[in-house]
């Protein structure tokens, strides 16, 4: 049986246990997933980095 995905997967490996459970929590707060809040991140990234070069 296969399963079809939206998008790529990408294993994330968090280097500072702090940033991941600040992450954690903010998704609680917002009662939004870690998936969601680092999409968005990277969303805004990229963004900010194509109006720099504008």
């Amino acid at each position: 049986m296969s399963i079809n995905q939206k998008g790529q997967q990408y294993k994330l490996r968090f280097l500072d246990k702090k940033d991941h459970e600040a992450l954690k929590q903010k998704g609680q707060e917002e009662d939004r997933s870690l998936n969601y809040l680092i999409n968005q991140a990277i969303k805004e990234f990229l963004s900010k980095q194509q109006g720099a070069k504008a």
